[in-house]
């Protein structure tokens, strides 16, 4: 079992009663904001901090019957999962369990809101729980407007997560899937969920499979000289005869002035996207700076 799974069940385990969604997500997130490498983490939602990780786990939990198939989060059988934690994390549960076990609802999404406020900027109710000095806090921890620029994002190595709090710290209002087939084994990352991801927050997202390389010209890449040949193909052929596909990218970045392109890849120098970057800059039209996220 994922460590993070056994730490979800010790909580639930310590609090000893079930517990319904929104505040299973604060209960949590007030462990992992203790841990050095949080086994969750979190964007600011409609109701706060929220991870899609922890729903995604509890489909699973429900198949094995691990937990009850309700809509609170239930413990299903006496198996002791604490003593499956490190001794700090069995502490941080036993901690968050005994400090905060009485306090639900409103009354927990308000602590966290005022201890933690960037979690609370895309909140729906923030206004019901928090004083109009609270609020304040809140509108500044939101990241602040800036200048029309290209992005380019991979997410290799990232959770769905720390993916979409990069395009929320950087104000991005347009997320272009420049991938041929948008399918990931990475949770979260296939064209669906992802959409359905970005769009939660607030963000566009645009699939522009034009613009994409297919699987079996990158099946055998192994050094950095092989990319660089496929990329200088990929110059010649795709980005020669893709002209509308990069025209409606710098339209993108006219109208909604903050725009990434994504794809797995975590450097740009082993991604086409970092080809699509460089020919947009060469572009007497293109006047917009490009950062690689």
């Amino acid at each position: 079992m994922f460590y993070r799974r056994k730490l979800l069940l010790s909580l639930l385990q310590s609090l000893g009663r079930p517990v319904n969604k929104v505040d299973l997500q604060k209960y949590l997130f007030l462990v992992c904001a203790g841990q050095e490498k949080p086994s969750f983490e979190f964007i600011p939602h409609r109701f706060g901090c929220y991870s899609f990780q922890i729903d995604a786990d509890k489909r699973t939990l429900t198949k094995y019957r691990l937990i009850e198939d309700c809509d609170d989060w239930r413990l299903s059988g006496e198996v002791s999962y604490l003593r499956l934690l490190t001794a700090a994390d069995r502490e941080r549960v036993e901690h968050v369990a005994e400090t905060f076990g009485s306090t639900r609802g409103r009354k927990l999404i308000r602590h966290v809101y005022t201890e933690y406020p960037y979690y609370a900027i895309n909140s729906e109710i923030r206004s019901d729980v928090l004083t109009d000095r609270e609020q304040e806090m809140v509108k500044m921890s939101r990241p602040k407007a800036a200048s029309a620029r290209l992005f380019t994002i991979g997410y290799e190595g990232k959770t769905l997560e720390r993916f979409l709090n990069q395009l929320i710290q950087h104000r991005i209002r347009v997320l272009c899937d420049v991938r041929r087939n948008p399918v990931s084994m990475k949770f979260g990352f296939s064209k669906n969920p992802l959409r359905k991801a970005v769009n939660a927050i607030g963000i566009d997202y645009i699939h522009i499979p034009e613009l994409g390389i297919s699987s079996a010209k990158r099946a055998h890449l192994a050094t950095q000289g092989d990319y660089e040949a496929l990329f200088e193909h990929y110059r010649r052929t795709t980005l020669a005869e893709g002209k509308d596909s990069l025209n409606e990218i710098v339209r993108l970045i006219r109208k909604y002035r903050r725009v990434a392109l994504t794809c797995f890849e975590e450097g740009p120098q082993q991604c086409h996207r970092g080809c699509i970057a460089d020919d947009l800059q060469l572009r007497a039209d293109f006047p917009y700076r490009t950062a690689h996220l």
